[in-house]
């Protein structure tokens, strides 16, 4: 309802503000971070809203495979040593959870995986495809897209 406001008037704000697409760039190798933004951009997904997730730099060491099946974690606080210890869904199965009960779509770097020198046979079966930051950013084209 227009109430006569700048923001209405600048065009800043709609009647109604509904976000259907948001993309996460996971750019750290925190496990506190990887495990919220995980479990944002699930929530988002069963929720009914397009998720698109980047994973580069420093993230995608923490989606090599024998790492996360040995819990040999980089960068764990205290907070993930508590999730952890009640053993809690990691961030890898959050992302699954989110593709297999909503709209969600992971995709690795090709240069972080380089950079790593590991092909995507030995990271975790969570990525939907291999893209470059130029192709990520026409995915996320349109919607939110948060830094982590």
């Amino acid at each position: 309802m227009d109430d006569g406001s700048p923001l209405y008037l600048w065009g800043l704000m709609e009647e109604e503000s509904v976000m259907d697409k948001i993309s996460l760039v996971l750019a750290s190798d925190e496990f506190e971070k990887l495990q919220a933004a995980s479990m944002m951009a699930s929530v988002a997904s069963v929720s009914g809203m397009e998720v698109n997730v980047f994973v580069t730099m420093s993230a995608m060491a923490c989606f090599v495979r024998e790492r996360v099946e040995r819990k040999d974690f980089l960068n764990v606080g205290e907070v993930g040593r508590k999730v952890l210890e009640k053993k809690a869904p990691l961030y890898v199965d959050l992302l699954s959870q989110g593709k297999m009960m909503g709209t969600m779509k992971v995709f690795a770097c090709s240069l972080a995986l380089d950079l790593i020198d590991k092909p995507l046979s030995e990271m975790v079966p969570v990525f939907d495809d291999v893209v470059g930051v130029a192709t990520f950013l026409g995915i996320a084209e349109g919607g939110q897209v948060l830094f982590i």
